[in-house]
């Protein structure tokens, strides 16, 4: 009697391989006959007439998978022409998933992709939406993937296979040479094509030696509290709690923007950041003079929603995580943003009507005019808030650990840049030359004197053995002995 043993993976993949391929010969009508060179053509019918038996997707990938290793483990053949059979079977496969897990279509998992784009550019927003990336950073990665592509004739993924590190080597270099781009736009360029690579090529980039362009560390621009307090005289409504929420708080602008009604905690006066650059979250205390203004935004806002529930077209963008979670949460006013769109908008992914928060345009219009009007000359964006936020806190002697928590960041080194600030609060460093202007009065009044009585100081002094401090006149008076030939 033999003691039974259960085979191990590889022996049941071929176990299962053999076991389909004879399943095909059957739907083909053929004797069973090891070495049939079964084509694309053959299987595409066998796994539709699987399909039509209400066999589940990942079923019939197994069976692929299974007739894929026959060839390749009894056959001794190659699987090319079945390639693109499991791609689309790949995607099938998570239809039906999300189809089960609540949702309707592949467009819901990873949005709807334009099919007129280039195959290459629909598998890369595929890729990037899979991962989670922001929607805003698939958009510049999809740009400087495009702009490759261009440059390198390159119109489908096909072209890809002759593309190496040289390549990438060269587009780097004519954007920094040719090109003159700022560091940060290669360095963008770069990490586009290194993500292109990793998610859809599925390789290496290789090592990269191309001419970078040199990223200088710049020292932030900051305003002072009275150049604050006139920008924000040319700012009213939500443009100007936008503004007092960046530089009281020290939020990014996506950051206040993205605020959600549940994330304004009156009850303990803070602010909770989710989501942020890096997928980090945060609690900022909350500024007393926006206790009020968020408080009306918020009544002003349910108003909204109340009237939104009313045409049944409440409705607010949720992670699919979550709206999965909470099938019903995108209607409740908690998860509605604070600071909302007067009218509706299409979710790029997805397709679907949501009521978005404000445009990201309109507050640096708002706050370009305001910084006009003030007649501030200094480069000042939305993000220049937040630089004072933080640099204000150090002039006044707060700890920089605690504003490192404050502003969300790893490190603290990337805190410390503030400390380049000059700070006004400290001993102010003369000039050598305000030292010269404010002693200039007294040196031409030593030059104006006789050389006579110029002589009677510096004599006293080197007789007296004085201490070696000698006053600015006694300097001149020196100074026209030894070089003017004024002594007698």
């Amino acid at each position: 009697m033999t003691k039974y043993s259960k085979l191990n993976s590889e022996e049941q993949r071929k176990r299962w391989a053999n076991i389909w391929f004879k399943k095909l010969c059957e739907f083909h009508r053929r004797e069973f006959d090891p070495q049939w060179q079964f084509e694309a053509g053959h299987v595409i019918p066998f796994l539709r007439a699987r399909r039509d038996a209400q066999v589940p997707a990942w079923k019939r990938m197994k069976m692929l998978e299974g007739l894929m290793l026959y060839r390749t483990a009894f056959q001794k053949r190659t699987t090319d022409d079945l390639l693109t059979i499991k791609r689309k079977m790949a995607e099938i496969v998570m239809v039906e998933r999300a189809q089960k897990e609540g949702y309707d279509s592949i467009d819901d998992v990873v949005g709807k992709i334009n099919p007129n784009e280039p195959d290459a550019i629909q598998e890369f927003r595929r890729g990037m939406r899979r991962t989670g990336m922001a929607y805003a950073t698939e958009r510049s990665y999809v740009s400087k993937l495009k702009a490759f592509m261009a440059e390198r004739a390159l119109n489908s993924l096909a072209d890809f296979e002759r593309i190496g590190a040289h390549d990438v080597e060269g587009h780097l270099t004519d954007l920094a040479v040719d090109g003159n781009v700022a560091p940060s736009t290669q360095n963008l360029a770069f990490h586009a094509l290194l993500k292109f690579f990793t998610l859809v090529l599925k390789r290496e980039m290789g090592k990269i030696e191309a001419i970078r362009a040199n990223k200088d560390s710049m020292t932030p621009t900051v305003l002072s509290p009275g150049e604050v307090a006139e920008v924000f005289e040319g700012l009213e409504g939500l443009q100007l709690v936008i503004a007092k929420l960046l530089y009281g708080c020290g939020l990014r602008i996506s950051e206040a923007h993205r605020l959600r009604v549940k994330d304004v905690d009156f009850a303990n006066q803070q602010l909770e950041i989710r989501q942020s650059k890096g997928g980090k979250s945060r609690l900022v205390p909350m500024p007393d003079d926006l206790l009020e203004p968020l408080r009306r935004f918020v009544k002003s806002r349910e108003a909204l929603h109340e009237h939104d529930l009313a045409n049944g077209t409440a409705s607010v963008y949720l992670p699919y995580a979550l709206s999965r979670k909470y099938p019903s949460a995108h209607r409740e006013f908690k998860w509605q943003y604070l600071f909302a769109s007067h009218r509706l908008s299409t979710d790029p992914k997805t397709g679907r009507v949501h009521r978005h928060h404000v445009h990201a345009g309109t507050f640096p219009k708002h706050l370009r005019v305001a910084v006009e009007n003030a007649g501030i000359q200094k480069h000042v964006t939305s993000h220049t808030f937040r630089h004072c936020f933080a640099t204000h806190l150090l002039w006044s002697g707060t700890d920089i650990r605690q504003i490192q928590q404050l502003l969300g960041h790893n490190d603290v080194k990337t805190t410390e840049i503030y400390t380049h600030v000059w700070n006004p609060n400290e001993k102010k460093v003369v000039s050598p030359l305000d030292r010269l202007i404010s002693t200039q009065p007294a040196i031409d009044q030593a030059l104006t004197d006789p050389a006579e009585d110029l002589k009677a100081p510096w004599d006293e002094d080197s007789e007296s053995g004085g201490d070696g401090e000698s006053s600015v006149q006694e300097c001149v008076v020196g100074y026209r002995v030894r070089t003017l030939g004024l002594a007698s």
